[in-house]
């Protein structure tokens, strides 16, 4: 099955803070020598503020989607053609004015790829409504019109309930959701589940990345939702997706993760995002995204593909 993410990368600050340099990544095994190529020049590269994708992700302190990695702006265009790449969504992840990390993931340029990735940003910061920043939507014309010129109210759809809840939030069946404000686009194009991540980067300024996944082609081969229990010692799986129509909640129970006891626990235990292979059955890496408000970890979500 192909999947939306073809590639996840994390960009850290290094020793100087002056200068961002790769410090884990996945590129999918199953997508040739060009996407290696790729992997292996990323590698020897680093970008200061404002400088390339990761940079000026950095300088702009919010999501970013590009949908043309032909721009002079990407450093890596030539390499990201011959790889196949089209789009990339980098997401900075921030404690207060400190950068921990920038994640960017990479979608293909593939007709039989389909699936959406969006920016909501409340613009007037005190304004109770959600307008699209950026967007890739693919050959989802009508799907993308109807974004552009929607306003999603605060605890309304998908971006609007993360808004509200200050959490990621998954829905299902949205084709069928009265929740889901685009259903009828949704069942034109087939799009079934879509998670919705806000992030706090000041306390008037949310923006909440969403993708939206169809059942030919899902955003990943799983996503999940891991947050901290009551007591704040655990980390426990909340809600997930898995294309295979695996129960999660039934394989997780019972498993929790103490700070720094794997890589989910690591995340929580430092605050930064990874990238990284996977020794998983079926599934070839993960991203995992902390998602942090007021200094505290409120949730982790894992991308698997």
């Amino acid at each position: 099955m192909k999947y939306l993410i073809k590639a996840a990368e994390v960009w850290q600050p290094d020793l100087t803070g002056r200068a961002l340099v790769l410090s884990s990544a996945h590129f999918g095994s199953n997508y040739g020598e060009n996407l290696q190529e790729f992997q292996k020049a990323s590698q020897a590269m680093q970008f200061g503020v404002n400088e390339g994708l990761p940079g000026i992700t950095w300088a702009a302190r919010r999501p970013l989607i590009w949908t043309d990695l032909n721009s002079a702006h990407f450093k890596r265009r030539d390499l990201a053609e011959n790889a196949g790449l089209e789009c990339g969504l980098s997401i900075p992840v921030f404690a207060g004015e400190f950068l921990l990390g920038v994640v960017v993931l990479f979608f293909a340029a593939d007709d039989q790829v389909s699936g959406a990735v969006e920016v909501w940003h409340n613009h007037d910061y005190y304004d109770k409504e959600l307008r699209l920043n950026d967007g890739y939507y693919g050959a989802m014309e009508k799907l993308a019109f109807v974004s552009q010129r929607l306003s999603i109210m605060y605890g309304r759809g998908l971006p609007g309930t993360a808004w509200q809840q200050a959490t990621p939030v998954i829905m299902n069946n949205l084709a069928e959701s009265t929740g889901f404000l685009r259903a009828r686009n949704a069942a034109e194009y087939g799009i079934s589940t879509g998670i919705a991540v806000p992030f706090f980067y000041t306390d008037r300024d949310v923006q909440v990345v969403a993708l939206l996944s169809t059942d030919d082609t899902p955003v990943a081969r799983r996503f999940e939702v891991w947050r901290p229990d009551e007591s704040r010692r655990y980390l426990l799986f909340s809600e997930g997706y898995c294309a295979e129509g695996n129960d999660l909640q039934a394989e997780y129970r019972g498993i929790a993760f103490d700070r720094n006891e794997s890589i989910m626990g690591e995340v929580w235990l430092n605050g930064r995002p990874v990238a990284c292979p996977s020794a998983e059955p079926g599934s070839t890496g993960a991203v995992y995204i902390p998602v942090v408000i007021n200094g505290l970890l409120d949730a982790v979500v894992k991308f698997e593909f």
